[in-house]
């Protein structure tokens, strides 16, 4: 258990990106004297009371607000603790597609899950694209605790410890707060058996395809991402009166029920959303299934480029290729393993438009000619630069195929440890777009070159000088290696060298 608590410490105090968030109690564990502190007063769980959580709230994209529940520090390393021992359990137990909130499991993997469902000849036509209202606040206590027969007790505390909003205390008599290192793995354990209400597991635990179910089964899938699921039928008729009142009675023995504001059911030639993408069939026969980014997420994507550029008129160039890089990258790369090269050859599009009327109202007196010369660079299409810096174009993407994690593989899996090794790398790999980062990831193994901690997808990497620049090293691949953030500051500490705090 000792390994549990200093790792749980560790990931919540160092590696996590809210660990300079306060609780109630005000208290940050920022400097490894205050964590060493943490670790030698105990993390047992014998006497251990939770403290109430702090309420906060986060706008949500229909301008709503979503509550959010903020553990005091001692509290979040707690439950990384008691999640480090349940989790393997339950990864073990969890449906074949339940992806969200799970070690080795994206939103990817959900998409390549309903596409390859319906893109099979055959398949359930009817979609029943559900949400379910309020899940974290909503979610029965009791039922939930039934089904966790160790740390129960500490559980029911952490469950009933209540919130303070504005230094009121309100109670929680239900829900697990949004916002603890627990909740999401405790929301998981709460839904999981929604797959199983249509035989999909044979009865040694593997999943069963939808064509070898039988009586009104036959044809019903079931993919849940968090508390987002869709759910397929060969007919309508299936779906509002055998799927659909079936996961209502499931819910309801939950304490949850959908929320009919953003539950309906579609055909598939008219097509819907799920998790940012958009997937319809086309053809007479609809033989053809596309999936594409949904359009309102396009538009976001320019709005927030657009509200960038009126912001920053006056910025300088290279500030903002700095600036909008990450955001253009990040989101072409999202969705760069589906059908989408339209759809980021037109955001490109709609990019340079936005750029050069950037480029052209900071000098009104200039001709085109002159405001080209000066902001772009003719490399077969215009690029905008500024020195050796380049603004990335989405459409120059590379359109890849995901593999989506087979069956129900769990990280936590002995036998399957080179799986997910191979797994690893590959993701990292699709992540890592300059080629000498690459190469150091092939060189040093896809692991940490200081700890030889193996780099994990979407984690903070960072390039370290083996002789520092300030003492004459180079940028060589030779003198270059990639580490992870705290290993990168310790090693600087160590020289005497002043870190920015983490």
């Amino acid at each position: 258990m000792s390994i549990f608590k200093k790792l749980s410490e560790v990931r919540l105090t160092q590696e996590n990106q809210g660990k300079h968030t306060a609780g109630v109690d005000g208290v940050v564990y920022d400097t490894p004297e205050a964590r060493w502190k943490l670790f030698q007063e105990g993390l047992s769980l014998k006497g251990y009371t939770p403290r109430p959580v702090k309420r906060v709230f986060i706008p949500k994209e229909n301008g709503t607000q979503r509550p959010l529940g903020i553990p005091t520090g001692k509290d979040r390393v707690m439950q990384a603790i008691v999640k480090a021992a349940l989790e393997p359990e339950w990864e073990a137990r969890f449906e074949a597609n339940s992806y969200g909130f799970r070690p080795g499991r994206c939103t990817m993997d959900a998409i390549e899950a309903l596409h390859t469902t319906l893109s099979q000849h055959g398949s359930s036509p009817w979609i029943l694209d559900a949400d379910i209202r309020g899940c974290f606040d909503n979610i029965g206590q009791e039922p939930l605790l039934a089904k966790l027969p160790v740390f129960t007790t500490t559980l029911r505390r952490w469950l009933k410890a209540g919130v303070v909003e504005l230094g009121f205390f309100s109670p929680t008599d239900t829900g697990t707060p949004q916002g603890g290192v627990a909740s999401p793995l405790l929301a998981n354990v709460a839904l999981d058996g929604m797959e199983r209400l249509f035989d999909a597991e044979w009865s040694d635990g593997r999943p069963k395809s939808p064509a070898y179910r039988k009586g009104r089964n036959k044809g019903v899938t079931v993919i849940r991402y968090a508390d987002d699921f869709v759910a397929t039928a060969p007919t309508r008729e299936v779906l509002e009166t055998y799927v659909r009142p079936r996961l209502e009675h499931f819910l309801q023995e939950r304490g949850l029920a959908f929320s009919e504001a953003k539950t309906r059911i579609v055909h598939i030639r008219d097509g819907f959303n799920f998790l940012g993408f958009h997937l319809r069939k086309f053809g007479s026969r609809d033989e053809k299934l596309l999936t594409v980014p949904q359009k309102e997420k396009v538009l976001k994507h320019l709005r927030e480029i657009r509200a960038y550029l009126d912001a920053h008129k006056q910025t300088p160039a290279v500030q903002v290729i700095k600036a909008l890089n990450p955001m253009i990258r990040g989101w072409a790369q999202y969705y760069r393993h589906v059908s989408a090269k339209n759809v980021l050859a037109k955001v490109g599009h709609a990019q340079w438009h936005m750029l050069w009327r950037w480029a052209k109202r900071r000098h009104p007196k200039k001709s085109c000619a002159w405001v080209k010369a000066r902001y772009y660079r003719d490399e077969g299409y215009w690029a905008f630069t500024e020195g050796k810096a380049e603004l990335v174009k989405p459409e120059r993407t590379p359109i890849t195929r995901f593999t989506k994690v087979a069956g129900k593989n769990s990280p936590y899996d002995p036998a399957l440890r080179q799986y997910w090794r191979e797994r690893k790398k590959r993701h990292v790999g699709r992540e890592t777009y300059v080629k000498q980062r690459l190469m150091l990831h092939q060189r040093q193994g896809y692991q940490c070159a200081l700890c030889r901690i193996p780099f994990g997808p979407g984690e903070c990497i960072e390039m370290d000088h083996i002789i520092p620049t300030r003492h004459g090293g180079t940028d060589d691949l030779d003198n270059t290696r990639l580490v992870h953030p705290w290993c990168h500051r310790q090693r600087h500490q160590k020289d005497g060298r002043q870190w920015p705090r983490a």
